[in-house]
This record gives C-alpha cells, structure tokens and sequence, in this order.
C-alpha cells in the first residue's frame, strides 16, 4: 500500500500486519538526488555505516530513476510512527529541498543480523597468523 503524504510524512501499515510485528519500511523520495539525502541524514546527525535510529534495525538507500529509495526494517511499526511524529522531520525535508515521500510498509517474516567480519589477506600471503 503506498500513501503520497501531503503536509507530513505518513504510511499506512498492511491490514496483516500486527503493530508489534517488525516492518519494512520503503519510503521513495521522487526528485530527490544522493547528496540532498546525505545532507537529510547529516542533519539528523546520522553517517554511512554508522548507528542507525532508535528502534531500527537498519537502513540502506540507494538512487532510482525518479530519486532516491529508502528501505528502512524497524523492531516494531510503532517505533517508525515515532520517528515519523517527530515535528522536525518535515523541517529537516524542506531545509534539504526533498519532497515528502510515497511510503510503503510490509511485515517482516524473517530477517539477519550482520555477519562475522570478514578479514581480508593481501595477495601473496598464506593466511597463517604469526607465521
């Protein structure tokens, strides 16, 4: 389902969904560019790679034809509607000169976490540690 906010962000949750459940949360910014995004997440004090939003899980972007994507996962819906009750989000959006975005929420069957890192070995090594 995807509702086109008009004064404030919003999204209507699927009718299966549960409140509690964890939900995806794809919000599409139509007309805006990667460096308005990164200027949004600046203001929110938030960087690649780094510490997401309280209650979220996590979070990547990516550009599309029409501007720029965002496919959020959050524990709970109610943890998304909090972040979205927030008075500065439709400021911060202005001040960034982003439109508000067409929303679409689903439930989350399954998800992971991050992996193990991954160490890399320079070329020519053997991998055998102290050697």
């Amino acid at each position: 389902m995807t509702v086109v906010a008009d004064s404030a962000p919003r999204a209507v949750l699927e009718p299966s969904a549960e409140p509690a459940a964890v939900v995806a949360v794809v919000m599409d910014f139509v007309g805006a560019t990667l460096p308005q995004f990164d200027q949004l997440l600046g203001t929110m004090r938030l960087s690649s790679g780094g510490p997401g939003l309280p209650g979220s899980i996590f979070q990547w972007s990516r550009r599309t034809s029409d501007g720029v994507r965002v496919t959020q996962v959050w524990n709970a819906y109610r943890h998304f509607e909090a972040f979205l009750a927030r008075e500065e989000i439709a400021l911060r959006l202005s001040e960034a000169g982003i439109r508000e975005p067409e929303i679409t929420t689903y439930e989350v069957h399954d998800y992971l976490t991050q992996g193990p890192t991954v160490v890399e070995h320079e070329e020519g090594t053997d991998g055998n540690a102290g050697s």
